[in-house]
């Protein structure tokens, strides 16, 4: 009996040994930005990766190794805070310190979009891609129309909007993070918050929803990562990140694996329905700003403001997560229950007469 015992002793702490991987090199670092990296993108469809910095530039990059510098795309008047695909890949929405949005289509022609009297630290494309919706430190968060160009609604999320995200599933709500503890979900036909996620204590940085609309993910100021069930509101697990403050959370296109960023640099990688500690990353305390998984799900792209170096560029970590047999495809959506039809017929709100300090 005791050496039965013995034996399972050994098999689990090697089995923990190797599932808690640790990673201290980054396997690429991107070359050509000029300042520390804020944000970063990968296209749902196609190849391309892009990344904003403080140099004020966009650079585009092949979204595969050994990740191709392409081109640069030049235009905003202070550091890029944030980037957006949308579902096609067509379009990339960028947000800046100069309080401006701007629209990228394939060819990679812009446009502007102007409005808000803060710094935009986070964008989303509806499902339907007729819709960008932009956050900011001026407490507000815009749906813009695409084609026109206009703001279409607006929000007065009473708090700075650090996050945003959606479900592929039901598209008729928008779930916001921000400068509070809690977790809010806005009817996009009503506009008033409907319910609410409880249980951190202090500002909600990041959020993100799995592909299967079945979880969510949050990083917070509280030195906590949580994941929530989407449709009932309620925690399943608080993630241990040992980190002080959760700046960056994603999940995998598969939905079974999610990543945190904390501000000492640290990354961990976890399997979203047990809880498991699959590799984590030590990072010489350079403060992740952003991070997405590569779709092949070997590396992770991580948007970095770096401590002691001025070795300026994107990283690429490994993930330590076993290849899948079969990338699910992301849900479609379903075009019933579109926010489109709903918002159509409904006169703008609050809609903010555009200016820029």
């Amino acid at each position: 009996m005791k050496k039965t015992l013995l034996l399972f002793f050994i098999s689990s702490l090697v089995t923990n040994v190797f599932a808690q991987k640790i990673i201290t090199e980054p396997t690429f670092i991107l070359p050509n930005h000029t300042n520390d990296i804020d944000a970063v993108a990968i296209s749902p469809i196609g190849n391309l990766m892009a990344t904003g910095s403080w140099d004020k530039n966009i650079n585009i990059y092949s979204a595969d190794s050994p990740f191709t510098f392409i081109r640069p795309l030049v235009g905003h008047l202070a550091p890029v805070n944030s980037l957006r695909f949308n579902r096609t890949g067509k379009l990339l929405a960028s947000g800046s310190s100069d309080y401006m949005v701007k629209i990228w289509d394939s060819i990679f022609r812009v446009r502007n979009f102007e409005g808000h009297r803060g710094n935009i630290n986070c964008l989303l494309f509806d499902n339907a891609s007729r819709y960008l919706f932009s956050g900011s430190d001026d407490k507000t968060i815009i749906a813009w129309d695409i084609a026109s160009g206009k703001p279409f609604r607006a929000i007065n999320n009473f708090q700075a909007v650090n996050s945003l995200a959606i479900m592929n599933t039901e598209p008729r709500y928008l779930f916001v993070a921000g400068a509070e503890p809690k977790i809010k979900v806005y009817s996009l036909t009503s506009l008033q918050v409907t319910r609410t996620f409880d249980g951190h204590t202090d500002a909600v940085n990041s959020i993100d929803i799995s592909k299967n609309s079945l979880y969510l993910i949050s990083g917070s100021n509280d030195k906590s990562a949580r994941i929530w069930d989407v449709k009932t509101g309620k925690e399943i697990r608080k993630l241990p990140v040992d980190c002080w403050k959760v700046t960056a959370v994603a999940f995998t296109d598969d939905s079974k694996y999610a990543v945190t960023g904390c501000n000492d640099g640290s990354i961990k990688i976890w399997e979203v329905e047990t809880g498991k500690l699959i590799s984590k990353i030590e990072s010489s305390g350079n403060v992740v700003r952003d991070i997405a998984f590569i779709k092949s799900m070997k590396y992770i792209a991580v948007a970095s403001m770096l401590r002691g170096s001025s070795e300026y560029g994107l990283r690429i970590w490994p993930t330590e997560i076993a290849p899948p047999n079969k990338i699910i495809s992301p849900i479609k959506p379903d075009t019933s229950k579109s926010i489109v039809n709903k918002m159509d017929t409904i006169k703008i709100k609050n809609t903010i007469t555009p200016k820029i300090k």
